[in-house]
């Protein structure tokens, strides 16, 4: 089914004129997130992603995305709670992102977000709702 999805998220974009990124400057994990059809992220977008992104998970425990953009890759370290892990792998394409993190309470994370106006939409595998984050300066 996830082959299927990917095929008609590939094709659709392609029909609509939409760049697709075919190949990745590093390993992914098994279940990565998936970029299909996000336009490429230009070269000035760095200073959008870098930085301490905050909000609060669902349960109500602080959040904290420390990030770090260096070229279209991702580094940097997601905080939840009194727990933290380094992200593993992590890749920007255009306004939006996807990350895998190393284990937090014994499993790795997996997420997708996005720019809306001066705040992240981040999107944790297994949450129903996205999480708001803002920068700290």
């Amino acid at each position: 089914m996830k082959t299927a999805w990917v095929v008609l998220t590939i094709a659709i974009s392609c029909a609509a004129g939409h760049p697709v990124a075919t190949s990745f400057d590093m390993p992914l994990p098994r279940y990565a997130p998936s970029f299909a059809g996000a336009p490429l992220a230009s070269q000035d977008t760095g200073s959008a992603w870098d930085g301490r992104w905050e909000g609060t998970t669902v349960s109500g425990q602080q959040l904290v995305l420390q990030l770090q953009l260096q070229g279209q890759r991702i580094t940097g370290r997601l905080m939840v709670g009194k727990q933290s892990a380094n992200i593993m792998y992590g890749k920007v394409v255009g306004e939006a992102f996807a990350l895998t993190t190393g284990p937090i309470d014994g499993h790795s994370v997996d997420a997708t977000g996005r720019h809306v106006g001066d705040a992240i939409e981040l999107t944790i595998e297994g949450v129903k709702q996205p999480l708001t984050l803002t920068r700290v300066p």
